[in-house]
């Protein structure tokens, strides 16, 4: 019996589909989703998806399908895909230096008001009046903030779509995503430098698959350090965690964008189930 201290990553099997239909000719179908970053983590494609090519931007990497199709088909994205992650911990009594240790210049680059992350909304500004808001120490002020965002969410639950942190203040509802958006809002609004991840937190050695959101802030002591409100988890970065992408300035990236041309109407379902996940073990030490 293999005990957990021995596990080292995942075999994560994608089984997708486009399946479309056009009402006449055959058009061209463009297609973008994204792959596992090398961030945080190894990875290693073990079956590509056909007829895909691989970019990489910046710390994010998708696949790329472009291709005319006939009237109606089947594209697949099957796909196997080996994912090594780098556990790492980050003590909340360590010193993580400064929120004014920030230039003023790095502060106002993650300072612009978006769907999702609204820093010029009135009741989030509002926040700004509390005692804890005005900590300079970082790790100090992220445990505050993590107490005041999971008082403010009371009811913890599914929901059909992603709110927002405006919404998730004035409701009190919220998943992983209303979470993660409101204490992105609130750090980004005291002059901290934060961003949002997507992908998968595996548990119970891979037959549990929950797609997740968390955060992350940047100490200029230490750079970046996994927050994960949701899961009550500040500064640890474990095995459980699979990266997808990384939202710092665009807070809505789609998984998957699909593109068909002017020329005809195409009509199109994904078939997108939770994939496969199989735990990966360190191997035995050779005995002599």
């Amino acid at each position: 019996m293999k005990n957990s201290q021995e596990l080292r990553g995942w075999h994560i099997h994608h089984k997708e589909r486009l399946l479309f239909k056009a009402n006449a000719g055959s058009p061209t179908i463009r297609l973008k989703f994204f792959q596992y970053p090398n961030y945080r983590q190894t990875v290693q494609i073990d079956k590509f998806p056909l007829e895909c090519k691989l970019k990489v931007k910046g710390e994010n990497s998708f696949f790329q399908f472009q291709q005319k199709v006939r009237t109606k088909g089947t594209i697949s994205l099957d796909r196997i895909v080996t994912v090594i992650p780098s556990p790492s911990f980050t003590n909340p009594n360590d010193d993580w230096g400064k929120i004014s240790n920030f230039p003023q210049s790095l502060q106002q680059k993650y300072q612009q008001s978006c769907r999702y992350w609204p820093l010029k909304s009135t009741q989030i500004r509002d926040t700004s009046n509390q005692e804890w808001f005005r900590t300079d120490d970082i790790s100090s002020w992220i445990q505050s903030a993590y107490r005041y965002t999971t008082a403010k969410i009371k009811y913890r639950g599914k929901q059909e779509k992603r709110l927002g942190a405006d919404q998730a203040l004035l409701t009190g509802k919220g998943d992983c995503d209303e979470f993660t958006d409101l204490f992105v809002t609130f750090a980004r609004m005291r002059g901290i430098p934060c961003r949002r991840l997507t992908g998968y937190f595996i548990t119970n050695l891979g037959n549990f698959v929950e797609a997740h959101a968390w955060g992350e802030i940047l100490s200029p002591k230490l750079g970046w350090i996994t927050i994960d409100i949701a899961l009550n988890n500040i500064g640890n970065h474990s095995i459980n965690y699979v990266i997808l992408k990384i939202e710092e300035f665009n807070p809505a990236l789609p998984d998957y964008q699909i593109e068909t041309g002017r020329s005809s109407a195409v009509h199109y379902r994904w078939e997108r189930p939770t994939p496969t996940i199989t735990p990966i073990y360190h191997k035995p030490p050779v005995q002599n």
